[in-house]
């Protein structure tokens, strides 16, 4: 008789892909995990898990290009040392990011601006803050108008300092210019064109924000990663926390980007500094309404 064959398989990279606006896991068929070099597809799982198999050890990074329907789809890079199994995840991804109003010691509470709605932060979440300080969430935080949290120590804590609540080791993948937006969310809806107002859409435009409502904002280090703080006109309560991949969009091939901010925070007024290759770069301010979808056109002249 002959014996029966068996094939196993080394798991390589996993992830799991969601939604940076609401957090939501994305679930197949709509996303989409590939090897960059070759195209390679990803094993998908029912609850949202990719999966890439029986890789080669390697000092150099595998490039791995994620996204979904109507999100856009980004580049991520790892180095696989050995043959043991390693989670595609990154420092500032699924998290909350906060400016302290207030600190009650006795309540090891903090407060902050209430936030419209916020998708759940199991309790136990780590807690990450200026000046090395770390703890973790005692309650869990889900719902509208949030306005504290109860950690397992506030010890070093003050206002005006920023937090990190890091949710879970998901992949964000930010939604593209297509995207069904909620009510309440401000969007900044853009297309990049060549020459004058009908001149050819320009794709692989990179589009940064350099301004909102005329602060240039300021960068701050919080447990290692960089925050972009943008004073709104109030002060550090009004304050709007982006970290780089937030304040950053490329042009997709019909010349199109988008931005979005969630919550209540009050924008009046985007600068925005578009640059591409063989055109000039050019800085445009966006006049805004918060909460409802605002429109722009960018035309860039070539060189």
């Amino acid at each position: 008789m002959r014996a029966t064959e068996t094939r196993t398989s080394q798991l390589s990279f996993f992830g799991r892909l969601a939604d940076d606006l609401t957090r939501k896991v994305i679930l197949p068929p709509d996303m989409i995990a590939v090897r960059e070099k070759d195209g390679t597809p990803s094993l998908k799982k029912s609850d949202g898990y990719f999966a890439f198999a029986d890789l080669a050890p390697s000092s150099a990074e595998y490039r791995i290009q994620v996204g979904g329907t109507a999100f856009q789809n980004r580049t991520v890079a790892k180095a696989l040392p050995s043959v043991a199994s390693i989670e595609v995840t990154f420092a500032g991804e699924d998290e909350l990011y906060l400016t302290i109003v207030d600190v009650t010691a006795a309540q090891s509470r903090v407060t902050f601006d209430p936030i419209d709605a916020v998708p759940p932060v199991e309790a136990g979440a780590v807690v990450l803050g200026q000046s090395g300080f770390s703890a973790t969430l005692v309650e869990t935080l889900e719902g509208p108008n949030l306005t504290f949290a109860v950690l397992s120590s506030v010890a070093g804590l003050a206002a005006n300092q920023l937090v990190r609540i890091i949710r879970s080791k998901n992949l964000l993948v930010r939604p593209g210019p297509y995207y069904s937006f909620p009510a309440g969310v401000t969007v900044v809806a853009l297309k990049v064109v060549a020459g004058d107002q009908d001149g050819a859409p320009i794709p692989g435009a990179r589009i940064d924000i350099s301004k909102i409502n005329g602060s240039a904002g300021s960068v701050v280090d919080v447990a290692g990663l960089n925050l972009n703080v943008f004073d709104l006109g109030g002060g550090p309560r009004s304050a709007l926390l982006l970290d780089d991949d937030d304040k950053t969009a490329t042009t997709n091939e019909r010349g199109d980007a988008v931005f979005y901010i969630a919550g209540a925070k009050s924008i009046t007024s985007v600068a925005l500094t578009v640059s591409k290759s063989q055109f000039q770069s050019k800085t445009q301010v966006v006049n805004m309404i918060a909460k409802t979808r605002n429109t722009q056109k960018i035309v860039l002249a070539g060189l």
